[in-house]
């Protein structure tokens, strides 16, 4: 007989919280605020670029970054905390999660990795919204700057440290 443990107790243990959020809607939750934000901070900023414009990055990433960072971004993740918490009070599968012999430290634990996943695709999205937009932008208006990723990056995994300890009040 073979053993199928696995080798990681907490990798175990955070399966059980994305099986029960695999078949919801918060995949798609995590688009619509990049999306909002970048789209619309992009086509403002690129009325006022000219061709001699020289820090057309950053200022493009700051307005995207501000409203993105103090109020989409919290907001988001209290969405998709109160659809995770939505998905294990239905059909009480909190009561069903508990009876498992699991300790609760062990459960809090793997419900913050499930929602540090979902605040790291939120950023990637982010991320990945921000340079395509961007790189509209500049096109359209003739901006030869190149495309500062490490400053992008560095911003980003800043944003996504700063967001850890809200996610996990929440």
């Amino acid at each position: 007989m073979v053993n199928l443990q696995p080798c990681c107790p907490v990798l175990s243990i955070c399966k059980l919280p994305f099986m029960k959020v695999k078949c919801s809607k918060i995949a798609p939750l995590i688009f619509i605020a990049p999306l909002l934000v970048v789209s619309s901070g992009g086509a403002n900023l690129s009325r006022y670029f000219t061709p001699e414009y020289t820090n057309a990055w950053p200022a493009m990433f700051i307005q995207s970054a501000l409203l993105y960072a103090y109020y989409l971004l919290p907001f988001s993740m209290i969405v998709v905390c109160m659809m995770i918490a939505g998905r294990e009070t239905g059909n009480n599968g909190i009561l069903k999660m508990l009876a498992l012999p699991v300790s609760r430290h062990a459960l809090s634990i793997a419900k913050f990795c499930v929602l540090a996943f979902y605040l790291l695709m939120e950023m990637i999205v982010f991320l990945t919204v921000f340079v395509i937009a961007g790189t509209v932008a500049t096109t359209t208006t003739g901006v030869t700057e190149t495309l500062p990723l490490l400053y992008l990056l560095k911003w980003c995994v800043g944003l996504f440290l700063t967001m850890l300890p809200c996610a996990g009040t929440m």
